[in-house]
């Protein structure tokens, strides 16, 4: 019940607190020491839960770092792709061809339409 202290043990101690006190004190003692216990026992209780809401805390925090690292990795890979991407668009980019085309039928045109001036 008490560690090591049995029944006997108990009843002892009872004996002393009535003799040092008398029986019309005894359930103001009572009454104290359950106080006082129940005290003790509510600021142990609000200490683990501060202590567990810190671990807590502690442990969305290394969360929160690995959720922001992820997001970084992505985004570099995001970036990565885009630009690999535009280079391999760039390769079979038909834009010059088509104005060199343009150009020349623009001239086979102007000569043609010449010609028929002449």
């Amino acid at each position: 019940m008490f560690g090591s202290i049995g029944f006997p043990e108990i009843v002892m101690i009872m004996l002393v607190v009535l003799m040092l006190f008398g029986p019309k004190k005894l359930p103001e003692i009572a009454k104290l020491l359950g106080n006082t216990l129940r005290e003790f026992k509510r600021t142990i209780n609000d200490a683990k839960s501060t202590i567990q809401e810190e671990i807590d805390k502690a442990d969305i925090g290394e969360d929160l770092k690995s959720i922001k690292n992820d997001i970084n990795e992505v985004t570099n890979l995001e970036k990565s792709l885009k630009n690999s991407i535009k280079d391999e668009f760039k390769k079979f980019d038909i834009t010059e061809d088509i104005e060199k085309t343009k150009k020349e039928i623009e001239k086979a045109v102007e000569d043609d339409n010449d010609s028929k001036i002449q």
